[in-house]
C-alpha cells in the first residue's frame, strides 16, 4: 500500500494475488485438506515475495520491519504480526496512502461508493474483517498480555540501528514506528 502508479500490470498482479488469497485462505482453514487450494496459496505466496510485483513501483517495507520486531519479542509468526501492524500503519499514514487504499478497496473488495477517504477507510476495515474471518487478530493484545512497553522497545531498536527513514518516502522515524505500534495494542 503505497501510492497509485502508472504500472498498471504490476498493480493488477498484486491485486489479483490479494483476490486469490481471499478465495483460497478459507478453503485452507476449512479442516479438509484441499491440494488445489494449498497449491494456489503457495503460488500466491511465491508471486508476492519473489520480487516481481515490486518492479517498477515504489515499495514500503515498514510494516515488515515492525512486524519482525513483534515476532522476535513474542514469537508470533510473521504473517500475524503483519496483520497486527498493517491497519495501524495505514491509518497513521492515511494521507500518503489513501489513494492506494481507495484503489485497493475498489479493485480487491469491489467498494465503488464514497469519497477517496471513505473508500480507503472501508478498505482497511475489509482487510481487518478478512483477517478476523481467518481467526487472525489485528491487535497485539490478542496475542499477549505482556505488550506494555513494546512500542518503546521498537523505537529504541530502530534508533540504535539508525533506521531513521522507513517507508516508501523514507520519512518514517523510530518515533513514528513507536506511535504505530502503540496504535496496534
Amino acid at each position: 500500500m503505497t501510492a497509485p502508479s502508472s504500472a498498471d500490470l504490476q498493480e493488477r498482479i498484486a491485486e489479483s494475488i490479494l483476490i486469490s488469497l481471499q478465495e483460497t485462505a478459507p478453503k485452507l482453514l476449512s479442516g479438509n485438506f484441499d491440494y488445489n487450494a494449498a497449491g494456489n496459496f503457495m503460488w500466491c505466496c511465491t508471486m508476492a515475495l519473489n520480487g516481481l510485483i515490486q518492479k517498477g513501483v515504489i515499495t514500503d517495507w515498514a510494516v515488515h520491519a515492525m512486524g519482525h520486531e513483534l515476532t522476535a519479542y513474542f514469537g508470533i509468526d510473521h504473517a500475524r504480526t503483519l496483520a497486527v501492524i498493517a491497519p495501524s500503519h495505514y491509518r497513521y499514514n492515511f494521507e500518503d496512502k489513501k489513494g492506494k487504499l481507495a484503489q485497493y478497496a475498489e479493485r480487491v473488495w469491489g467498494i465503488k461508493e464514497g469519497s477517496v477517504e471513505e473508500k480507503a477507510e472501508a478498505g482497511i476495515r475489509k482487510l481487518e474483517e478478512f483477517f478476523h474471518s481467518l481467526n487472525i487478530q489485528t491487535k497485539l493484545s490478542g496475542y499477549t498480555e505482556d505488550f506494555s512497553g513494546t512500542a518503546e522497545r521498537v523505537e529504541k531498536a530502530f534508533t540504535e540501528r539508525n533506521w531513521t527513514g522507513l517507508g516508501e518516502y523514507k520519512k518514517l522515524t523510530p518515533q513514528d514506528a513507536r506511535k504505530i505500534v502503540e496504535m496496534s495494542y
